[in-house]
């Protein structure tokens, strides 16, 4: 997880993008939640004909971040979308997040006391009610908001700059319970949301929702008819603490609970001779007890249960059978070519001239030179090794920059822009300053530029080591800019590989896969997609166009999502104490 709270971090300028991202700007308001006018998009529509059993059920979506208001990552885009989507589907829609600060427009909604760790607790719940159209009685979101002192910290949301906060099993621990409490406490319009509900558990720090639904509150009596989906965005982090024996006491669990939290790191992970490797594993917990696994693509489902990508939980994953499925996120369709105000020129798959402006506009922005026959190159993303940015910095953008007379290297320009590493930010930094005018360095992030380099590049590059969904290859695509991607997670599932032998495949392809992921094959890679770009324009059009035509927005995703809850609700519990 990310340690920022707000990735858009103008004091990180860097002096390419010193003309779009101003010192002393005026800070931006809290935006809305959610705009999106899917609905009333008829090419949007398409294919959308599943018709929900379980609409009286609501749904209670449990995330320790959600934007506008928190974000350290994706999780909290797809929080936003999950609260928005599925109250237009006609669900009655609660999203519960940490109350983190005190955002505007938020009312008190009740008081609950609770017993945690050894002592009384009261949990605050506040309230913005999200009305998405202006009919009387149509579609709402509540936005609930736990109120709670262990949140206010100085830092990001998970960790400051000594590491991760010491007390994160406490927070959300407790935050697990007061969303569990808050559709029987909060009488919202009226009324609660009761005991039927369908909770949408999120990652590690929602991972008790399901074990504490299971051994807490179905045990005696209460969510008889509720069921929990425990969604999986990221295996890499699972919410492990060193086990010292008071933990089920402090989180008010009964001992039947403790194989399903207990786990022993194997002998090799240990970090010294004395460590037993015992430890409380959220993430185990969930995968156990929740009625059915969810992951953020179809792809990512099989890794995780897999001995590369299951990060010791795999045995687990396998086990749930059939229980465990995966759904591609969704991209918001403020994320179009058409339409996008924000760019230089909008712009069609049946006509492209707006694209090749939005690629002029964006040299002329970031101080690149105006060469419009020159492959224009970005990757945007957190400088860490997981996103694979050293395989780049490994001779990769060194190799693309050398003219050595072939026509094919040495035509290109490279934006790279994203925060991390201190030494990938260097390397940013570097590279621009030994390349004026071919290559732009920004060790930061601005979502202005983001939208720019989508509607502007000619390839997006995504070297992740493992990626569960991917959502910059879905907007890539969308807006004609071919990816390049390694060939894992939801990349695999999304970009189809234009060097493929599949005619089946070849015919649908829309960018390009690397796969091992070393620099060499990269570079080979590369090369072929540059070639392309450069002798065989037509092909390259074609693959553009092939990413225009898909449809990655949410509410295809989201009536996937339904199938699965209908599924979920129609057995009975697969968990049994």
């Amino acid at each position: 997880m990310e340690s920022k709270s707000n990735l858009f971090d103008r004091n990180a300028s860097y002096s390419c993008l010193s003309g779009l991202v101003g010192e002393g700007e005026e800070e931006e308001k809290l935006p809305e939640p959610r705009r999106s006018k899917s609905y009333s998009k008829i090419r949007h529509l398409e294919g959308l004909d599943y018709e929900s059993k379980n609409l009286d059920v609501p749904i209670v979506v449990v995330s320790s971040e959600v934007e506008p208001w928190s974000k350290s990552g994706g999780l909290a885009i797809v929080a936003g979308a999950y609260g928005y989507e599925f109250a237009m589907r006609g669900h009655r829609t609660m999203v519960v997040s940490p109350m983190y600060d005190d955002y505007p427009g938020l009312v008190w909604l009740a008081d609950k006391d609770v017993q945690f760790y050894g002592g009384n607790h009261r949990i605050k719940y506040f309230l913005l009610r999200k009305e998405h159209t202006k009919q009387a009685g149509g579609p709402t979101t509540d936005y609930v908001f736990v109120h709670l002192d262990c949140f206010r910290r100085g830092g990001g949301l998970y960790h400051d700059q000594n590491g991760e906060y010491g007390d994160n099993l406490f927070r959300f621990g407790l935050f697990s319970l007061a969303a569990l409490e808050a559709p029987l406490c909060c009488n919202i319009g009226g009324s609660t949301y009761g005991d039927k509900c369908l909770f949408m558990a999120n990652d590690w720090q929602a991972g008790l929702v399901p074990v504490m639904l299971a051994h807490k509150f179905r045990k005696h009596g209460t969510y008889q008819h509720a069921r929990s989906i425990f969604v999986v965005h990221n295996m890499g982090y699972q919410g492990a603490y060193p086990w010292t024996g008071s933990e089920l006491e402090n989180l008010t669990l009964p001992d039947s609970a403790h194989d399903n939290l207990f786990f022993t790191y194997p002998e090799h992970m240990r970090t010294h001779s004395l460590d037993r490797g015992h430890c409380i594993n959220l993430t185990l917990g969930a995968l156990i007890t929740c009625d059915r696994v969810l992951t953020v693509s179809a792809n990512y489902a099989h890794e995780i249960c897999t001995d590369e990508g299951g990060f010791l939980m795999q045995d687990v994953c396998r086990g749930k059978g059939i229980y465990l499925a995966g759904i591609q996120n969704g991209i918001e369709d403020t994320w179009d070519p058409t339409s996008d105000t924000k760019i230089a020129a909008t712009y069609s798959a049946e006509d492209l001239t707006g694209k090749a402006a939005c690629k002029k506009a964006l040299q002329q922005a970031l101080g690149l030179n105006q060469e419009e026959d020159t492959a224009l190159v970005g990757f945007v993303g957190r400088l860490t090794t997981q996103k694979g940015v050293d395989i780049l910095q490994d001779g990769v953008v060194d190799w693309m920059l050398r003219d050595e007379g072939n026509g094919v290297t040495g035509r290109v320009q490279v934006i790279l822009m994203g925060n991390g590493d201190a030494h990938l930010s260097e390397w940013l930094k570097t590279m621009e300053n030994q390349n004026k005018g071919r290559v732009c360095g920004y060790a930061g992030f601005d979502p202005k530029v983001e939208r720019l380099m989508m509607a502007g590049c000619d390839f997006l590059l995504m070297p992740s080591r493992y990626e569960p969904c991917g959502i910059p290859q879905m907007v890539a695509l969308t807006y004609g800019t071919v990816p390049v991607v390694h060939a894992t997670g939801g990349l695999k599932d999304s970009v189809k590989d234009a060097r493929s032998t599949d005619p089946a495949v070849t015919s649908v392809a829309n960018g390009y896969y690397v796969l091992p992921l070393t620099s060499d094959k990269w570079k080979e890679v590369m090369w072929v997609a540059l070639e392309t770009y450069h002798k065989n324009r037509p092909e390259h059009t074609r693959l553009m166009k092939n990413g225009m035509a898909c449809n990655f927005y949410w509410p295809m995703a989201v009536q996937e999502y339904e199938k699965h809850i209908d599924y979920t609700m129609g057995d009975p519990p697969l968990y049994k104490c």
